[in-house]
């Protein structure tokens, strides 16, 4: 983490611009430390080179830069409801020059560029990228989804949304127990939207990352921050189950 410190100190300093005493400002700022650390643990589990090491750390570290203007501008993290946040991250960065300010040789450009713009998407396409970028785009999905599983199931953080009644769309079910990630457009109420954050599991890549979830106790949490228990215990369970039995 040596080669790191510049680069704390260049994000904390682009951090503070912004309006530190509410919560989701440092909410963020927090995700993108454990996001960071989290990365560097995957490299670690794979066993991979210091270069590999240090742009996953770099990269975790900027996934979310976006984040801060866009709830200083709109008051929201709803990409559906003011800007993509990858997008505007990238912009930020390599457009608007940002970059610059962290250690990074200009050759990993397009690699950091396109890791950051695409943590959040639905589903990779995996055939247009070369095998480092492929690489570091699992680690950073990864490690990010993670964090924000760890932040479900701390109410005090982030907390999961119900409705007062048993309504799951059948589609949403369907891909659950397909073990298949849900896509934000299908989401019709807030049965479904907590069922979208509990089938991250099923977009995990990595063993560590499994392990992470499951052994750390996030869906037993999250299951405890809900009031409709037996609506949520057996796709929690399925989740589990999952995490357990995968191909890892």
């Amino acid at each position: 983490m040596n080669l790191m410190n510049d680069n704390f100190d260049s994000f904390d300093e682009y951090v503070m611009a912004f309006d530190f005493n509410e919560f989701a400002i440092k909410r963020k700022y927090e995700h993108s430390y454990r996001v960071m650390r989290e990365s560097d643990a995957i490299v670690y589990s794979l066993g991979l080179e210091e270069d590999d090491s240090y742009l996953a750390c770099l990269i975790g570290l900027l996934h979310d830069i976006g984040r801060f203007i866009q709830w200083r501008d709109y008051h929201t993290y709803s990409d559906y409801k003011s800007v993509n946040h990858a997008l505007l991250g990238a912009k930020i960065l390599f457009d608007d020059g940002l970059i610059k300010k962290f250690k990074l040789e200009e050759k990993y450009y397009n690699l950091v560029r396109t890791a950051i713009e695409n943590h959040g998407v639905y589903k990779l396409n995996e055939k247009q990228y070369d095998e480092q970028t492929l690489l570091h785009l699992k680690i950073i999905r990864d490690a990010d989804k993670i964090d924000i599983l760890y932040q479900l199931s701390n109410p005090k953080i982030l907390e999961l949304n119900e409705e007062n009644n048993d309504d799951i769309t059948e589609e949403i079910k369907e891909k659950f127990y397909k073990h298949e990630s849900i896509e934000k457009k299908n989401v019709k109420n807030e049965n479904d939207n907590t069922l979208m954050k509990i089938a991250m599991v099923y977009d995990l890549n990595y063993k560590y990352s499994k392990d992470a979830v499951l052994e750390r106790g996030y869906l037993d949490r999250m299951l405890d921050s809900l009031k409709n228990k037996k609506l949520f215990k057996p796709y929690i369970e399925e989740a589990k189950k999952y995490l357990k039995g995968s191909d890892r």
